[in-house]
């Protein structure tokens, strides 16, 4: 997904970065959870050579624009696809710092900032969702619901003292909005928020300020609106850096995912489920807490929706098992018993690409032949959460 991301946005001119984002990790930026495998890209000044997609960089301009793509670029669900398609695209900054660094949480913010205006900007408004999630837990597990709560609580403070310590003011609106964590204590907010809930569920926590997209149509709508400015996709293409192939090009940004094979890098297993539910509404997405397990349902077009649970440490890409059938299927019927006569559109199981830290980096190299090269990798299960933000890092840092 950054893989398309980045070359639509260069495609479609940088002149307007937002120089504000926070630089804070120190190998710097982006990686993909894609089976992308280059951005490579030719700088000239000579507006008579045919191609369309001339972004201004440093007083020259981007003359051709050439993603390599390793798998199909809108591969089936039979064939090996890339993990931006094996995910929910939930934007949700709050829900992930408990259980991450706040670097992600400072990303995140970033990007629920930059995705509504780039979907506005590709013509696509529409897919993106900023109805906000609930956390839930069963009546067994409110323990789990009070940790969750009290954990990001306690970084929500930490990262409020940090930030006024060092005077910094930067994307204070998005932070005024994740401070309004909601506590639902009765039924009847629950029901004016979602009806159709269970009353098997009696309370929660509302996060207003985060969103959801529609990934599927958005992967689809990147490949269309970049051609048009010109950029140059090649399927079933998998090239290394130093390929002879790409000897010609300027700029190389390296982003292979899960094909980057190092000490430090792992793939990291994701399940989800993907069914259709005419009975059953949702408008956000919801999450259930469990201590064995964290679960989400989120809701996607044509009365579809998309379960799975948040990682597994293994690189089998295996299809899914029938325990994790079982647990991903009883959360929904828990959420629902009309989802029982739900039909099951796919189950499929991915890799993450991460480093041992689950942080993402970029790594300048140079190629053989004498070419810079940006090692873009280790989004983890956070690619669509910040991958708008790390764009803009890597963007900065490779031209500016």
């Amino acid at each position: 997904m950054v893989g398309r991301l980045l070359a639509w946005r260069l495609a479609s001119g940088i002149e307007q970065l937002d120089t504000g984002i926070d630089s804070k990790l120190d190998t710097d930026v982006i990686s993909d959870i894609d089976t992308l495998n280059h951005i490579a890209l030719e700088k000239g000044t000579n507006s008579d050579n045919g191609i369309t997609n001339n972004s201004p960089i440093n007083g020259s301009t981007i003359s051709q624009i050439s993603v390599f793509e390793k798998g199909q670029l809108a591969p089936t669900e039979k064939c090996e696809r890339a993990a931006a398609f094996t995910a929910a695209a939930m934007i949700s900054p709050l829900s992930e710092l408990v259980a991450s660094e706040m670097d992600i949480y400072q990303l995140g913010l970033q990007s629920l900032n930059l995705w509504p205006n780039w979907l506005e900007e590709m013509g696509i408004p529409q897919h993106f969702h900023p109805q906000g999630s609930l956390v839930l837990a069963h009546p067994n597990d409110l323990a789990e619901l009070q940790q969750f709560k009290r954990d990001l609580s306690f970084k929500l403070n930490e990262h409020n003292a940090s930030n006024k310590q060092a005077n910094t003011h930067a994307d204070t609106h998005v932070d005024s909005r994740t401070a309004a964590l909601q506590v639902l204590n009765e039924r009847q907010q629950l029901e004016n928020l979602e009806p159709a809930i269970s009353q098997h569920f009696q309370t929660g926590l509302y996060l207003p300020s985060e969103a959801h997209i529609d990934h599927n149509e958005v992967l689809a709508e990147l490949i269309l609106n970049a051609t048009r400015l010109g950029v140059n996709f090649t399927e079933n293409c998998a090239l290394e850096p130093d390929n002879e192939a790409l000897k010609d090009y300027d700029l190389i940004f390296d982003c292979r995912g899960t094909g980057l094979k190092e000490a430090g890098f792992r793939g990291v297993r994701g399940e989800v489920i993907r069914i259709e539910c005419k009975e059953v509404t949702l408008k956000r997405p919801i999450r259930i807490m469990h201590p064995r397990y964290k679960l989400y349902i989120v809701p996607k077009p044509n009365h579809q929706f998309v379960i799975g649970a948040t990682e597994i440490e293994s690189e089998d890409r295996s299809k899914i098992s029938l325990r994790s059938s079982m647990e991903l299927m009883s959360a929904l019927y828990a959420v629902n018993p009309a989802f029982a006569e739900a039909r099951i559109i796919s189950q499929e199981t991915n890799l993450r690409p991460a480093y041992m830290n689950n942080l993402p980096r970029i790594d300048r190299l140079q190629s053989i032949h004498n070419k810079p090269i940006i090692r873009i990798n280790g989004l983890y299960r956070h690619g669509y959460l910040i991958g708008p933000a790390m764009i803009e890092q890597a963007i900065q840092q490779a031209f500016l």
